[in-house]
């Protein structure tokens, strides 16, 4: 008896053992091989790139960050503070070892983006040998290695949004507190980083919870198919049990921070935002479509001012005559008009004046020539279908891996041609916008209106048949390829595949389970057949 409970335990042993094996080797050759792409990039010439940050219109001036960093935050009106917090950091701990402690960073944060994508795919579904192989694929594309290599936020911004994905899907899934609290620091970060994550998307996550919630009784229930009201309830009809002081609890100190610093940009400056530049980014959607002759005869009837005469992002010298000079204020960084580098202080108290008047002056020329703003807007969308790395500070590091890059951008993206001629957009406007449509990408065009599209029947339908990923987690991933595909393109134009390539993994995710999932349905049909 005793010699056979001894061999059910070295049996049970060894199970555990087999078991925990084949958990961890998919996670372990994910890794592999994100290590082995980074060495081959490496090898091929790659080198993370941190050439911009004395002139980066983004960026507060080194010395200052270095010299005057908590000064310089609090006074920064033109970029939530995230960014530049973390390049003052970097500046005072690593004096003369910053680029290799950069490139450390952004490395590190290449593996947490391959694990964490490896674990969505997981979650939606997919099988662990496959969710490591596709996660391998996507890691190792020139696109992933080329911004991983960049110093800019939009590296970071997918990873964290992509962590966010994650810990919606962990808190509609099991309810409890810490995963709604890790996923609404996420998305607070994302907003204290970028703009155009507004304190109006973090209040929209929020809310979709909390309303979802209150109609179901404080909770959530697991049938889909009787959940009724909004769509949003009906998309969030599959989660567990969990309350609306939960999610409101988890909320309320992100919210709290976000809104602050709104807050604080509306008493300093009188701008509750989070950036100061709205008005000369939308200017260029409507102003920047014009010719010159057309933008004179507007100002010549008093449509616009003197401001929108001048091209956007100038020297502030070049705007004296059209707005007042500011006065001293006795901090740098909203005096200093030019970095050491040459290149303008966006974050100078002239350019509040300035876009405010970009703005006024946009919204009038969108009034009276309409056309502009669909110019514009025809502009951001080809551009934003571009491959995400066929963008300017991206080029040299992409001059190591031509050839990979270019397969990918065909095998990957669908891109059909590499020739554009932008002197045919005001001479031979259907010629220019023929050749744009062929350096699209147009697999990621059909990938983005597919998920969208589904979304929307996600929302729509009130059947509670199975869907190819969580019906709970695929309206965190509709609600923020809709909200940077949508308000982006409507607000800005020039880097707009730089802003896709932050959503492409919560494309990428989805359509990859899709796929799976049929093709493993279509197994088990016809095996039974």
């Amino acid at each position: 008896m005793r010699k056979r409970q001894t061999h059910d335990a070295t049996r049970l042993t060894q199970d555990a053992v087999r078991s925990t094996r084949q958990r961890t080797w998919p996670l372990v050759a994910v890794v592999a091989a994100f290590v082995l792409s980074r060495v081959g990039y490496y090898i091929a010439g790659v080198r993370f790139d941190a050439s911009t940050l004395p002139w980066f219109w983004q960026y507060i001036d080194p010395a200052l960050l270095k010299a005057n960093l908590g000064q310089s935050l609090w006074y920064l009106h033109s970029q939530p503070p995230a960014f530049n917090l973390f390049l003052g950091l970097i500046l005072n701990l690593f004096p003369g070892h910053e680029t290799l402690a950069l490139t450390l960073c952004y490395l590190l944060l290449g593996l947490v983006f391959a694990v964490v994508l490896f674990q969505l795919l997981r979650c939606f579904g997919v099988s662990d040998a496959l969710s490591a192989a596709l996660a391998a694929i996507y890691i190792a594309s020139p696109a992933c290695a080329l911004y991983e290599s960049w110093l800019f936020y939009t590296y970071p911004l997918t990873v964290v949004l992509l962590l966010a994905a994650f810990f919606w899907h962990r808190f509609v899934s099991r309810g409890r507190f810490l995963d709604a609290l890790l996923m609404f620091v996420c998305a607070a970060m994302l907003a204290m980083t970028w703009s155009l994550f507004h304190l109006v998307w973090l209040l929209g996550l929020v809310l979709a919870l909390v309303i979802a919630a209150r109609k179901r009784g404080q909770s959530f229930g697991a049938a889909a198919s009787n959940v009724p009201g909004a769509p949003w309830e009906r998309a969030l009809g599959d989660s567990p049990r969990f309350r609306v002081r939960t999610v409101l609890a988890a909320a309320a100190v992100p919210l709290l921070i976000v809104t602050l610093w709104y807050g604080k940009n509306l008493a300093q400056f009188g701008e509750f935002t989070g950036s100061s530049w709205f008005g000369i980014n939308f200017s260029k959607m409507t102003n920047s479509m014009l010719t010159v002759p057309e933008r004179r005869a507007l100002y010549d009837n008093g449509t616009i001012s003197a401001v929108s005469l001048v091209p956007p992002f100038s020297n502030p010298d070049k705007y004296y005559g059209a707005v007042p000079k500011p006065g001293a204020t006795g901090i740098p960084v909203l005096d200093q008009e030019l970095k050491p580098s040459s290149i303008p202080n966006f974050n100078n108290t002239l350019f509040i004046a300035v876009s405010r008047q970009y703005g006024r002056d946009a919204f009038k020329i969108l009034k009276t020539r309409p056309a502009a703003y669909v110019r514009g807007l025809a502009e951001s969308y080809l551009i934003y279908f571009l491959p995400a790395s066929a963008y300017l500070f991206l080029a040299g590091n992409a001059g190591h891996i031509s050839a990979l890059d270019r397969f990918a951008s065909i095998a990957f993206n669908g891109r059909l041609s590499y020739h554009s001629d932008h002197s045919l957009r005001q001479t031979q406007p259907a010629r220019y916008y023929l050749q744009s449509l062929l350096n699209t990408g147009w697999f990621v065009i059909l990938a983005y209106a597919l998920v969208l599209i589904l979304g929307l029947v996600l929302l729509l339908r009130r059947s509670g048949s199975s869907f190819f990923v969580p019906r709970s987690s695929f309206f965190f991933i509709l609600f923020n390829v809709a909200w940077v595909t949508l308000v982006a393109n409507a607000v800005e134009v020039g880097e707009n595949n730089r802003f896709r390539f932050v959503t492409d993994p919560l494309v990428f995710a989805p359509i990859a389970a899709l796929v799976v999932n049929w093709l493993r349905q279509r197994r088990v049909r016809d095996h039974h057949q």
